[in-house]
């Protein structure tokens, strides 16, 4: 089949915010569909007394040993309180996309989780003990989020700090129409956070669950059934290919 009709009149729903949006965006109408955006979070600055925090941390940083970067946003915002690291940093990112956010910021990645979430990471033979006893490690991300791979690597005897240089907010975004959902064929989710927003963002979430619901990871799709979700499709991990390739897939066996 001709890669320019694969999902031709199909409208999908991308969640991701602002500016996050576009290489998704092409993608799909590369394929030949058509995009709703409804970004279910935005990037916010940190509190003034966090940003105090972040400045004190600069003149410390030579005393840290790695840099473990969570996600593209994590790169770029990190950007504005730390715009250099030191040279002796043992750099890690969580996946493709924060591996190339790195590289457009001139910083060597050392080493990419192979499959673009922490729990990789952690099975990786190069964050087991002893390796990690004394490492002293930063975590680049925003505030909140899940503390598996902290906590994991402070029992294998690395000391960790975070360094939190953003929130993500729910945007005051009206909910979607019931008119909107049903122009829908598809929703893309690239988190859990994202998911929980969508719901709480809908007056009637109900109005969303019987459409198809591409998700990045099985931890996802456990969320979305809690959710009540009947139609969920696990991508193989949060990309914009990953995302896409799930799409194809989809329609395309639902055609046969």
């Amino acid at each position: 089949m001709n890669q320019a009709l694969l999902l031709s009149h199909k409208t999908i729903l991308i969640t991701r915010p602002f500016g996050r949006e576009k290489h998704l965006r092409h993608l799909i109408e590369q394929a030949g569909g058509n995009i709703l955006h409804y970004p279910v979070f935005s990037i916010q600055p940190p509190p003034a007394l966090q940003i105090e925090h972040l400045l004190h941390l600069r003149d410390q940083l030579h005393s840290f040993t790695m840099a473990i970067f969570i996600s593209p946003t994590a790169v770029e915002q990190s950007q504005i309180y730390f715009p250099v690291l030191p040279e002796h940093f043992f750099i890690v990112s969580i996946g493709s996309k924060t591996t190339k956010a790195l590289e457009q910021h001139d910083l060597q990645v050392d080493f990419e989780a192979p499959e673009h979430n922490s729990e990789s990471l952690l099975q990786s033979t190069e964050f087991q003990m002893p390796a990690m006893q004394g490492q002293r490690i930063l975590i680049f991300r925003g505030t909140g989020g899940r503390d598996l791979l902290a906590d994991t690597l402070a029992r294998r005897g690395a000391q960790i700090r975070y360094v939190e240089t953003y929130l993500r907010a729910i945007p005051p975004l009206p909910p979607l129409t019931e008119q909107q959902v049903k122009t829908l064929d598809a929703i893309t989710i690239s988190s859990n956070e994202g998911l929980d927003n969508l719901v709480t963002l809908m007056d009637d979430p109900t109005l969303l669950i019987d459409l198809p619901l591409i998700v990045p990871s099985t931890r996802a799709v456990t969320l979305a059934r809690q959710h009540g979700f009947r139609n969920i499709i696990a991508a193989e991990n949060a990309t914009d290919e990953a995302m896409l390739t799930a799409l194809i897939d989809y329609f395309s066996s639902a055609q046969d």
